[in-house]
């Protein structure tokens, strides 16, 4: 399950709750109804903009734009959910949101795989520089190598002593 979005759980809450408490002051009666409602993105599962709404055992996922039930049921509920997503604020922060999770997902994921790349590199030339080692010091070749450029240089050197001469 997605992180739940406290912000819209609130929002969601009031308005359900306002819009079904009457005059005979029924309140405190539809509060505990939705003591654990969750507003949820789930990226992973749809690509398309969606949240899901969950409360009790019931849940449902809603497609941001254009606004329409993709799945699941809330019964009653569910006229009301539509409604408060609708409003061109919370749709909007809605919208927001999705582009927020989705991005910041890429965006992990991008920088985890160029982690496992650095590493990997890292890795390679750790083994790279333990072969040169143990060829270097093992073999003694480092000083011959060392020999070799110093007769080249000298070698060089005389050359160019004799065109100047």
């Amino acid at each position: 399950m997605g992180e739940s979005i406290r912000v819209f759980e609130n929002s969601l809450r009031d308005y359900l709750i306002n819009v079904q408490s009457d005059a005979y002051n029924t309140k405190g009666k539809v509060e505990y109804k939705y003591n654990n409602l969750k507003v949820y993105m789930e990226p992973k599962k749809r690509s398309v903009p969606h949240f899901w709404v969950s409360v009790n055992i019931s849940a449902a996922c809603y497609q941001i734009d254009p606004l329409e039930k993709l799945d699941g049921s809330m019964g009653a509920d569910e006229r009301f959910i539509l409604m408060w997503a609708a409003r061109p604020n919370i749709n909007g922060e809605l919208r927001k949101h999705w582009v927020y999770i989705t991005k910041s997902n890429e965006l992990i994921n991008h920088q985890v795989k160029n982690e496992k790349k650095t590493q990997e590199n890292m890795e390679i030339t750790e083994k790279e520089y333990k072969e040169a080692a143990e060829i270097v010091m093992g073999s003694g070749v480092r000083y011959k190598l060392k020999a070799f450029q110093a007769k080249l240089r000298k070698h060089r050197n005389d050359k160019i002593s004799q065109r100047t001469r």
